[in-house]
């Protein structure tokens, strides 16, 4: 079983992803929620998680801090990361695409069917990267 984190300040959109999928038949389990990066992070460290669903723009730590620092800590292959926010910054999708992130959702335009897609294109990512 794939084991996902989901990291958001915003309550009602850590539900929401919760909510969205039936995420045990994608095999894979919701481990966790972080209202930040730098608890994110720390749970990663301590949980290992396969997928990280991530907001760019958060206090304390950023999402594309959060991403950075475990691309020091851990590589490339680890976590793979979905970006789930409010902004369609060029600047920040070319700052995630420099860190590997599978993709970039926008919150306003996600539904099960975007999030489902780029749930296979991450377990896609994962199982290439464990070959």
């Amino acid at each position: 079983m794939y084991k996902l984190l989901i990291v958001d300040d915003e309550p009602l959109v850590q539900v929401g992803i919760k909510s969205m999928l039936n995420w045990a038949e994608l095999n894979i389990e919701v481990i966790g929620t972080a209202t930040n990066g730098q608890i994110a992070l720390k749970m990663i460290q301590e949980n290992a998680p396969d997928i990280v669903i991530t907001d760019i723009k958060m206090p304390v730590m950023s999402g594309l801090e959060l991403i950075r620092n475990c691309r020091e800590q851990f590589g490339s292959d680890y976590p793979h990361f979905i970006i789930l926010t409010s902004y369609e910054d060029f600047h920040m999708v070319k700052e995630a695409i420099t860190y590997q992130v599978t993709d970039y959702l926008v919150k306003l335009e996600l539904t099960p069917q975007s999030l489902t897609e780029a749930i296979h294109r991450v377990l896609e990512q994962i199982d290439r990267s464990k070959k």
